[in-house]
């Protein structure tokens, strides 16, 4: 057996030695590396870099989308608290027939014609083609109206796929006629919900109070009457930069709404894309103790005049008579567009000028705040009434002037396309008017179009937001407001809020890229459904026990079926414990948030489409739902939350715009006619009438003949003196909804572009007391 012997250095260099000696060639050592060493190298370099890039790629997405998630839910957690204080701090109790003198102030929810299922008209389409319908024309091209492209759109869609007969919820679907979408659009839109709520109330914050602009007081006394006037206009140029100061308030007259991005086609940049919303507040300072020592003269002020007293911050000039109402209406929006001031407008007939009295702006209290017409943006101004009553002292023909109920928001009834807008005085009207026109669409006003391509002439800059005037005969306009760029055009004319404009523009935002603003109340009364989404086997009957897949409720679009179902099968009452098998729900129970009016109308018919005649204003429902054992509570908020006089039920004086409100007493003891009836009852414009004129019968302590509707169909068929003295049908307003509010809720819902992320916060605030 060979013993293999390790060789040691000293051996080997031996070794080395002798074989060279032999010359036998010794193999160089390697220095490097082949070229399939290199080339299994270098992939598995790339490969460890592709892996690390991946790495630091998916790091990098993550980071950004925790970013954006943390920059979207601060934004949102901001607006949830500064509207969580607001709720809080509400002075008013959430109980209808407030007295001014109390001193509450008010709380004010108004409902707009949209919700979460259809949440914009520019969605919907009818002729089954999967594209949205055009809204009105489009001055600079008419062969291209405008409407909403979702072929470019970033409006988040829906990714479901369950039958839109069940819960309007496919995926993939056009708004109205549930077709799908042609290849080439992108998104359906269906991440938009109800945005068009407006919430108004007054605030008491102690620990936080509101900061606001004011008119400035320095310099002015009695020897420098009008210290407000001379600060209005800064300069002969009549900027929209006025002097201010900054005050601080613990009580404020508070607005949130939003504003929905309308379809451009002149191309005015003044607006984001077109769908989304942009989320406002307005915090008017309530400071009624202001006094700027104004004294008035006949011509206008001066050191010798008359002491306009306590809490008039201007005095309107002379020139402006009584009958300039809507004169007098201008300058005070542009008053509350420049200072965050809560004031009102009103005839003083004790200050000297030349119609013995002078408009002034005066601020308010919070019993002021009670009445509506001293509210934000509670105009009330008729152009050509047809029968109302003029307030006293007016001499125009047509009596201009501003109505009962003072509506903040309606489509109106009997208007047309023509209006005009007024300036206030002090500040002087543009060279050219601006040009814009009412969409009218079955009676009512849907919304409003340029009607010529000149929007952003130089000729037609405002100073401050202009008034709106609709200059059609009749008793029941639309609400119309103009919203201005930052150089003073007029870019677009709404039916609800507008934001701060010109110099100011942006100054009262919360949040953009918002998809919903929504606004709901609880109703303990409010009826749930459950479903069963595939439905029973033919010839079948379902049974209480068998599994429902969801419950509806009146945010839902299948809802109104059900609820319909529910009446009809038992004559209008509600919670019927009937299944059949043409209609596979359930009664449930009883309690939800809803939207005011839930009851009252509905977009979708029986097939989940959205009929041409459903557009803008829904389908009224007509049944009055009556209590039952099983459904015990009484709805409260499902009627259509219109404003009517109790002498004429059948005749709203808003439309389309559902309104809760603490409403005020004073109406029944203020001496004016708002019911326009006469003695015996009937309308004045009733050819029975024998004309005279009663006021105020509701608190006179008689029995007073007056109107009941007997069988609940919105038609007086009685006049009567029933149940005594100054029962409620002698009342001469009433509020829509004569309730106690127990709570309500607030949805928010934003959408970050970069990282398509949705985000969706509720609050609910209950005003039970404590």
């Amino acid at each position: 057996m060979t013993r293999r012997i390790p060789l040691r250095p000293l051996c080997l260099r031996a070794l080395t030695a002798r074989r060279q000696a032999h010359g036998l060639k010794i193999p160089a050592a390697r220095g490097g590396l082949t070229l399939v060493e290199m080339l299994v190298a270098m992939a598995i370099t790339l490969l460890i870099m592709g892996a690390v890039v991946t790495v630091f790629a998916n790091i990098s997405s993550s980071v950004t989308r925790r970013r954006a998630t943390i920059e979207m839910s601060s934004a949102l957690r901001n607006v949830r608290e500064t509207l969580a204080r607001d709720l809080a701090g509400a002075t008013c109790p959430a109980i209808p027939w407030q007295r001014a003198e109390s001193n509450h102030g008010y709380l004010e929810i108004i409902e707009g014609p949209q919700n979460d299922y259809y949440p914009t008209p520019w969605l919907w389409d009818v002729d089954d083609d999967g594209l949205p319908e055009p809204i009105g024309a489009n001055p600079a091209n008419p062969s291209d109206p405008p409407r909403l492209d979702l072929a470019i759109s970033t409006l988040p869609g829906s990714n479901l796929e369950i039958d839109p007969l069940d819960d309007l919820e496919g995926r993939g679907r056009a708004i109205g006629s549930n077709a799908p979408l042609p290849e080439e659009i992108r998104t359906d839109g269906r991440g938009l919900g109800d945005a068009d709520d407006i919430l108004m109330l007054t605030v008491r914050n102690e620990k936080q109070p509101f900061v606001g602009r004011i008119p400035p007081r320095s310099g002015v006394t009695p020897a420098t009457p009008g210290g407000t006037i001379q600060a209005w206009r800064t300069d002969a140029n009549n900027t929209s930069s006025p002097n201010f100061e900054s005050v601080e308030s613990p009580l404020a007259e508070v607005v949130w709404f939003a504003v929905e991005n309308p379809v451009d086609p002149q191309r005015t940049f003044a607006f984001g894309e077109p769908g989304f919303r942009t989320i406002h507040r307005r915090a008017l300072l309530i400071l009624p103790e202001l006094d700027y020592g104004i004294r008035v003269t006949a011509g206008g002020v001066g050191a010798n005049g008359v002491p306009a007293g306590p809490g008039v911050v201007r005095v309107l000039p002379a020139s402006i008579d009584r009958t300039d109402v809507s004169v007098a209406l201008a300058g005070l929006i542009a008053f509350q567009d420049r200072y965050d001031l809560s004031v009102r407008v009103e005839w003083d007939a004790k200050l000297p000028g030349t119609d013995n009295g002078r408009w002034v702006l005066r601020a308010n209290s919070l019993g002021d705040l009670t009445r509506r017409e001293n509210r934000y943006e509670h105009h009330g101004y008729v152009f050509a009434p047809t029968t109302l009553i003029p307030p006293a002292g007016n001499g125009n023909t047509p009596a201009r002037d501003r109505y009962f109920p003072f509506a903040v928001a309606s489509a109106g009834l009997g208007n047309t396309a023509a209006i005009d807008f007024r300036s206030d005085r002090d500040l002087g009207e543009p060279s050219e008017s601006a040009e814009f026109g009412a969409i009218v669409v079955s009676n009512q006003i849907v919304g409003y179009q340029p009607t010529d391509d000149e929007i952003l002439s130089e000729d037609r800059r405002y100073a401050s937001r202009p008034l709106v005037r609709l200059v059609s005969p009749t008793n029941a306009p639309a609400t119309a407001r103009a919203i201005l760029d930052e150089d003073g055009h007029v870019v677009h004319v709404t039916r609800g809020m507008a934001p701060l404009g010109g110099a100011r523009r942006g100054d009262d935002i919360m949040m953009t890229e918002a998809l919903a603003f929504d606004l709901r109340v609880y109703d303990p009364g409010a009826p749930l459904y459950s479903v069963l989404v595939d439905g029973p086997d033919p010839g079948t009957t379902l049974s209480p026990q068998d599994d429902r897949d969801q419950i509806l409720d009146p945010g839902d679009p299948a809802w109104g079926t059900a609820y319909l179902h529910d009446l009809s099968d038992a004559n209008n009452l509600l919670g019927d414990p009937t299944l059949n098998t043409n209609y596979p729900y359930l009664f449930e129970r009883q309690g939800a948030y809803v939207d005011l009016g839930y009851a009252a109308r509905r977009f979708v018919n029986n097939t989940g489409q959205l009929p041409a005649a459903y557009r803008f204003a829904g389908i009224a429902i007509t049944a009055a739902p009556q209590t039952s054992p099983n459904a015990s509570v009484d709805p409260r908020f499902e009627t259509n939350g219109l404003i009517y006089l109790p002498s004429d039920p059948a005749s709203p004086l808003t439309t389309a715009f559902a309104a809760y409100d603490t409403w005020s007493s004073h109406y029944e003891s203020d001496g004016v006619n708002q019911d326009r009836d006469d003695t015996d009852g009937l309308l004045l414009t009733d050819g029975a009438s024998n004309g005279v004129s009663r006021a105020d019968e509701g608190v006179n302590g008689l029995d007073d003949p007056s109107g009941y509707d007997d069988n609940n169909d919105g038609v007086v068929e009685t006049l009567d003196t029933r149940y005594g003295p100054d029962d409620l049908a002698e009342r001469e307003t009433r509020p829509p909804y004569d309730s106690a509010l127990r709570g309500m809720q607030v949805t928010l819902r934003a959408y970050e572009r970069d990282s398509r992320q949705i985000r969706e916060v509720n609050l609910r605030e209950s005003f039970v007391p404590e």
